[in-house]
């Protein structure tokens, strides 16, 4: 059984292992720096009103709001400037529309004052984005962050910019955001490989720090592309969202409630979630939350769930407001993402904070979730014991169920206390400033 939202409302986007030691955010890097140099700063008067000095940052991001709610690098972005807000001045240059989306839904061509940092907007196309040469030439800034490697938008444009001298060359670090797992680059991989070996072959990246959210993610670049200036290590900075009340598992009419939340992407894995619902013999309904970014692969998950028995029913909600994910993530029984590849997991991290245990695949941070009773992460190469954790759990006790939501929090927030990411990540901002020519 299926049900959908009209396409309007659909095209719109959203969105372990220990921490390093604090003074191993850097991996690795290229020694015979040159010396700083002075670049643009902000002065602006200190509450005791002694002038202060504060280093600019400029983030280049594929999606920020308005219009991209629930994107990882959204949330990321946000919480790094208000940690680390007293310390630097952040900017930030974006999309003026959504993913899908013909129509802009913000102003471009000016700054705006945001709660959290300077950001403008700017039109896209095959080209990337208008107008992105002057911004780089033009903007004051220390420090340059990109997102994506693979960018066609800001990151490639930038880093080409950069290599033949049409801007500053001011210390750069690139969040490839999981793009170098095996999963990831399978997925379209000739194009990929061709662009890796001209990045190489250019030197595009010969003085970009890459930034890698965990030692997992860090060992995927370093496979993949050991020839950037380094590799920082900084875990994504995520605070802890109110604690839900831990309810037991009251199912509808006997129903199992499911839920989604990511793009609806090939690495998201979404065909295989309702692959895996076919061999599933109790009554499911199964909401997916998030944006199209590929509707090619919708319209195949849209065949894949009209042919799903009757006893599964699922409903495509698109995208959803971040402040309103602890709610609807908390009146799931189960998430359920059998994703192809995440470097940190922003989705997970927002089920498990919500008090739901995860139903994921093994290619991400959070591992042995059995045994820490929050949950599964399994092998994709084993569908049916999906399936089979979809039956266990629609199964269970209510009092076991409950268990496993009060573990399933303290994970989460057992994950951000201890990752130490607002130190990593002024460690990296600072290491980067220290290289400036």
């Amino acid at each position: 059984m299926l049900r959908t939202r009209s396409n309007a409302e659909m095209r719109a986007p959203i969105a372990s292992r220990p921490a390093p030691p604090r003074d191993s955010f850097m991996m690795r890097h290229r020694a015979g720096a040159s010396a700083p140099q002075t670049a643009a700063m902000k002065i602006e008067a200190s509450p005791r009103g002694v002038e202060k000095t504060r280093p600019v940052v400029l983030a280049l991001l594929e999606v920020l709001w308005p219009g991209n709610d629930a994107t990882g690098p959204n949330q990321s972005f946000l919480e790094l400037c208000r940690s680390l807000g007293d310390e630097f001045v952040f900017k930030a240059v974006a999309r003026d529309r959504p993913f899908g989306s013909t129509l802009a839904v913000a102003p471009v061509g000016v700054w705006f004052e945001r709660e959290f940092a300077k950001v403008r907007y700017c039109p896209v196309s095959v080209f990337g984005a208008a107008g992105l040469a002057e911004i780089l030439r033009t903007t004051s800034y220390d420090v340059l962050m990109m997102n994506g490697f693979f960018d066609r938008d800001f990151t490639i444009p930038a880093l080409t910019l950069r290599r033949f001298g049409r801007v500053p060359q001011r210390p750069t670090i690139l969040s490839p955001r999981g793009e170098f797992s095996r999963g990831a680059l399978a997925l379209n991989s000739g194009r990929k490989h061709c662009y890796l070996a001209l990045a190489r072959r250019l030197g595009l990246l010969e003085d970009v720090w890459l930034h890698a959210t965990g030692p997992c993610e860090a060992e995927d670049i370093a496979r993949a592309f050991p020839h950037g200036r380094g590799i920082f290590v900084a875990p994504n900075v995520r605070r802890p969202t109110p604690a839900p009340a831990i309810r037991t598992v009251a199912k509808r009419e006997g129903m199992l409630r499911l839920a989604f939340l990511g793009r609806v992407a090939r690495v998201k894995n979404l065909d295989y979630a309702l692959r895996v619902l076919r061999s599933v013999e109790r009554p499911v309904s199964f909401d997916i939350f998030g944006p199209v970014q590929d509707g090619d692969y919708l319209q195949e998950c849209l065949a894949i769930a009209a042919d799903l028995p009757g006893q599964i029913s699922v409903a495509f909600k698109g995208e959803i407001r971040n402040e309103l994910v602890p709610q609807a993530l908390g009146d799931c029984d189960l998430f359920f993402l059998p994703t192809r590849g995440e470097n940190f997991g922003h989705a997970i991290l927002d089920a498990l904070l919500a008090g739901v245990p995860v139903l994921i695949s093994d290619r991400t941070p959070f591992q042995s979730l059995e045994l820490k009773g929050a949950g599964w992460s399994l092998s994709l190469d084993a569908p049916e014991r999906f399936a089979e954790a979809i039956e266990a759990f629609a199964a269970m006790s209510p009092e076991k169920a409950a268990a496993m939501r009060a573990a399933a929090r303290e994970l989460g927030e057992r994950s951000i206390l201890e990752s130490d990411s607002v130190a990593a990540n002024r460690a990296m901002l600072h290491s980067a400033l220290g290289h400036m020519r």
